[in-house]
């Protein structure tokens, strides 16, 4: 055996071991995520409001899901093809052989499965900043803009990858995939910080009646900008973490820790807003928020309206 045939087997090697213990780490963040839909789902259902933002909610939830299971198949169908042919072919080798189409059916599927993922996750973020400032025309402008561009790239790196999975040479797309990361972390960021702004001018108007007293719809406020911050922080160590890998060998710790932080990415921005509406939901009622004294009107009807947005 030869040095280069003895590399070949070593890389083949790491390859299968790496495809297992991501398929682990997906299916175990499926099972995290299946809990938390469940749970998500029962309490929206079982609400008798059926206001149009109730629909809303419940379609967004129900296109994640699809769209988040999708994702964890068509990467199951990959690693065990993997797995199949393997032993016996080179990483590389793999995709020139007879699953070539299984593979890119696979690969396809799963990429456009990402990316609507994202969207849905960013829309869903935008939305909860816009049921907040309903009477803003400017920042819901702004919303919309950067939820269009958001959207736009979505499909142009979809499309992008599509037609690499098809090519029969190497076709890059990496400029898109940043521009994905980016672009999410940006409509995260902005999205965030309006509703930072809106809890501050609640807290500053609540504090002129009382200092030590917290509504409820201060705290559903907090707990959008805590998810976005938490999501945010996840976004930013995608890209750390990614902007490390470019600079060191395949398989190496953080190259490992790469692919494993782009499933985390995904499954994040499916989860995100299933878990805010079940810490929401779980709370206590939240009539008790709406008995603002009459010299706050305007506050008063806006967080009405979010009350009724999110938890109705």
């Amino acid at each position: 055996m030869t040095p280069e045939e003895a590399e070949q087997i070593a890389s083949a090697g790491l390859y299968q071991f790496r495809n297992v213990y991501v398929l682990i780490f997906i299916w175990s963040l499926i099972g995290v995520y299946l809990v938390a839909f469940a749970i998500g789902m029962h309490i929206i259902i079982h609400k008798e409001n059926r206001h149009r933002a109730h629909a809303i909610v419940i379609i967004f939830l129900l296109t994640a899901f699809v769209f988040t299971f999708m994702f964890a198949c068509q990467e199951t169908v990959a690693s065990l093809i993997n797995l199949k042919f393997g032993p016996i072919m080179s990483p590389g080798d793999i995709e020139a052989s007879g699953p070539q189409s299984a593979f890119i059916v696979a690969s396809i599927l799963s990429s456009w499965s990402g990316n609507v993922t994202f969207c849905i996750a960013d829309a869903f973020i935008v939305w909860r900043a816009w049921s907040v400032w309903l009477e803003s025309r400017v920042i819901k402008f702004t919303l919309i803009i950067l939820l269009t561009i958001d959207i736009a790239i979505n499909i142009a790196d979809g499309i992008a990858d599509t037609q690499a999975d098809k090519a029969t040479g190497p076709v890059s797309t990496v400029a898109l995939d940043w521009a994905i990361i980016v672009t999410n972390l940006g409509v995260n960021i902005v999205a965030t910080l309006f509703i930072a702004y809106r809890a501050w001018i609640h807290h500053k108007s609540i504090g002129m009646i009382s200092r030590t007293h917290k509504t409820q719809v201060e705290e559903i406020l907090l707990l959008f900008v805590e998810s976005g911050a938490i999501f945010a922080v996840v976004q930013i160590l995608t890209i750390i973490i990614s902007i490390l890998d470019a600079k060191v060998p395949f398989f190496s710790p953080v190259d490992d820790a790469d692919v494993l932080i782009l499933v985390l990415y995904q499954y994040a921005a499916a989860i995100n807003p299933v878990a805010l509406i079940i810490l929401i939901q779980t709370g206590n009622t939240y009539e008790q928020s709406l008995h603002l004294p009459d010299e706050l009107p305007s506050i008063a009807e806006t967080e009405a309206d979010l009350i009724q947005v999110v938890i109705e």
